[in-house]
């Protein structure tokens, strides 16, 4: 009587284990289905962020060439400079928002650091020099800050 208890034991033992293992591989599957759609919604908002910024550094590199031409020509009357000034002002303004959004999605670890920091440390260090009057003490622009820091000390 004892070798059937046992034997049905174990019975219902490799039952019940080959039901588990057969559920966590399941578990593990969805697990890899969800990594892998997160990396995906993690690309997506990478390439809409890289579609917004290139589209506002094309309307701001616009924005310069017209001022840049306009003042060759000499022809501008104040007014007109004005005009052009607040066009390009405005521009940059728009360019620099989003690459502080980029930035804050790096600084948040939305999107990977490793992965964006070649591709853009040259890009925000030159950003700053350039513009440095947009970068002072009472700055919007603070996740391009704290990104540059960064990544220009490691």
């Amino acid at each position: 009587m004892t070798f059937n208890m046992d034997m049905g034991t174990f019975v219902v033992a490799a039952i019940g284990a080959w039901i588990a293992f057969s559920q966590l591989r399941k578990i593990n599957d969805q697990i890899g289905i969800a990594v892998k759609n997160q990396k995906m919604d993690s690309l997506k908002i990478v390439l809409e962020i890289e579609t917004q910024m290139n589209s506002r550094k094309l309307e701001f590199n616009k924005a310069a060439k017209s001022v840049r031409e306009a003042d060759n020509k000499g022809t501008l009357d104040e007014g007109a400079l004005e005009i052009f000034r607040d066009y390009f002002n405005t521009t940059k303004e728009s360019y620099l928002n989003s690459l502080d959004r980029l930035c804050y999605c790096i600084e948040k670890d939305y999107i990977s650091d490793k992965d964006w920091r070649t591709e853009y440390r040259n890009l925000v260090r030159d950003i700053i020099s350039e513009f440095e009057e947009d970068f002072g003490e009472a700055s919007p622009y603070n996740n391009i800050k704290k990104i540059n820091k960064k990544w220009q000390q490691s």
